[in-house]
């Protein structure tokens, strides 16, 4: 659900506070590929907090990815299990960095297209029979 847009607020969706582990992928300002494990603190369509342990610069581009345990336990499409972000923001906190994510499409986009997806091939079942 969109909001309506106020200067004093940016975001463009609602954002939930849910606990969800990622795997995190990307390459270091060096060309050095990591993979860390990190977790969401909140999520939106259109980005998400990460806790994560690296600092990662702003701009910097990664490949977030759900463990597959948690996939199955919860029946999710496939296109939901790999999600690409840009880093907008890395602030230290503790002993953990606090990363402001956009991710490169909405997952409401990304839904609809899983869905128009469905649709077609019911439409080809159907037709078909």
């Amino acid at each position: 659900m969109r909001r309506t847009a106020s200067v004093a607020e940016r975001r463009d969706w609602d954002r939930l506070p849910i606990s969800i582990p990622f795997f995190v992928r990307g390459s270091n300002a060096d060309g050095e590929e990591f993979l860390e494990f990190a977790t969401a603190l909140n999520l939106s369509a259109g980005g998400l907090l990460l806790a994560a342990r690296r600092y990662l610069e702003p701009g910097t581009h990664i490949s977030l990815e759900i463990p597959v345990t948690l996939l199955n336990k919860a029946n999710l499409p496939r296109s939901v299990s790999l999600l690409h972000a840009t880093v907008l923001r890395c602030t230290p906190d503790r002993q953990y960095f606090l990363l402001g994510l956009q991710f490169e499409e909405p997952l409401l986009n990304q839904q609809l297209g899983l869905e128009a997806t469905r649709s077609r091939s019911a439409g080809k079942e159907s037709s078909s029979k």
